[in-house]
């Protein structure tokens, strides 16, 4: 049973669906989005208020935005949001909606943006800082802002100023790794205790991935006779932008486990396996198509992966650390032991040096009184 005219029907499965239009792709081509409830009512209702949010201050005329003079900051984000849907991968968009949310909305959200001034993001900036945020979060968030501002300044749109982002220096001074001594006692137990995670861990220590590309590897990703280790997918929990229903028990979650390709094209890389880790890897290696963590068609999630590492350190009497404090333990034993950069941003999947030696190489206090005392000795 449907609703003609109002793209509403009663699904076999006792819910009603709400069809509405969410974005054209390049062509012009209709992509729908859909909104499920237990009743009629229910669903348009939902249909009514996910069409309002984009509706008040604008209006929709052949599939192009025109945004009234009173736009507030909210609605061109809404539209934002809506000319770039389908063009950035779900976890961006997932991230851009998140970032919007938490960081952006409740501050500036009901100000009109032909109000919004350079005091206006001085003000937004001061409060995340007051909150705690990192400058890299506040960097991030600034660059959403801007995206949104800009498509407001390409609809016609301008703030009541020209916008001046200020420069926020990243610095992870906050980083923490292991003690040599911790490390050391986690690698041995890890190989004596060898089995699919265990060499996961392994992986990560040793090779600097990300944990969701860990979480993301097949056995067919090892190219055993050559030696090396291609990075081609990574998993990430998102929200569940499209409202799909689980096909098993046809509930809608609010967050899916997204597999796709990493993030950047520098991500997408070869690594070359350690002989060592090469001969653990070929005791342990299975169906080409399985997840190593799991041997099965099934992946291990980013969250089970940092709740069983916590559990795996604690078994050692280590300090609890991230997992991703291993990513930035590999990149100072690298430094530390004088290999050159370049190399080093390539293997971790970094765009340039530059990101490698800002975010990820910490050396030791120890280290650099070594190399103090090197610089002196040479003088001498």
């Amino acid at each position: 049973m449907s609703r003609k005219g109002e793209n509403i029907r009663k699904r076999k499965d006792g819910r009603w669906e709400a069809r509405y239009v969410k974005a054209r792709d390049i062509n012009g081509k209709i992509r729908y989005g859909y909104l499920y409830g237990r009743t009629y009512r229910e669903v348009k209702q939902k249909k009514i208020c996910k069409l309002s949010e984009t509706q008040a201050e604008t209006a929709l005329y052949g599939g192009v935005c025109c945004l009234a003079p009173s736009a507030t900051f909210h609605t061109v984000s809404q539209w934002w949001k809506f000319q770039i849907r389908h063009t950035v991968k779900d976890s961006t968009f997932s991230n851009y909606e998140a970032i919007l949310e938490n960081q952006i909305l409740s501050e500036i959200g009901s100000t009109p943006v032909r109000n919004i001034t350079n005091k206006t993001i001085w003000y937004l900036i001061q409060k995340k800082k007051e909150q705690g945020l990192s400058n890299g979060t506040i960097h991030v968030t600034l660059s959403v802002l801007r995206n949104v501002l800009n498509f407001a300044q390409s609809e016609g749109l301008s703030t009541a100023e020209p916008i001046k982002y200020p420069h926020l220096t990243v610095i992870n001074n906050d980083i923490k790794i292991m003690d040599i001594e911790d490390y050391q006692i986690l690698e041995e137990y890890l190989i004596q205790h060898l089995d699919r995670f265990n060499y996961g861990i392994l992986l990560c220590m040793n090779t600097g991935i990300r944990v969701g590309e860990l979480s993301g590897l097949r056995w067919e990703d090892f190219d055993f006779s050559r030696k090396k280790l291609r990075i081609c997918r990574t998993v990430i929990r998102i929200k569940n932008l499209d409202q799909i229903p689980d096909p098993v028990t046809h509930k809608i979650a609010k967050t899916i486990l997204y597999i796709d390709s990493p993030k950047t094209a520098n991500s997408h890389r070869e690594i070359p396996i350690p002989d060592k880790l090469l001969e653990l890897g070929q005791r342990l290696a299975g169906e080409k198509d399985t997840y190593i963590l799991t041997g099965t068609s099934k992946c291990m999630e980013p969250r089970i992966i940092q709740r069983k590492y916590s559990a795996l350190l604690k078994e050692c009497q280590i300090p609890p650390l991230k997992i991703h404090s291993l990513r930035h333990q590999f990149s100072c034993r690298w430094v530390e032991q004088g290999f050159d950069t370049k190399s080093l941003s390539e293997i971790l999947g970094h765009t340039s040096v530059r990101t490698t030696l800002d975010l990820y190489v910490h050396i030791c206090s120890d280290t650099k009184r070594k190399y103090m005392n090197q610089l002196m000795d040479n003088q001498l």
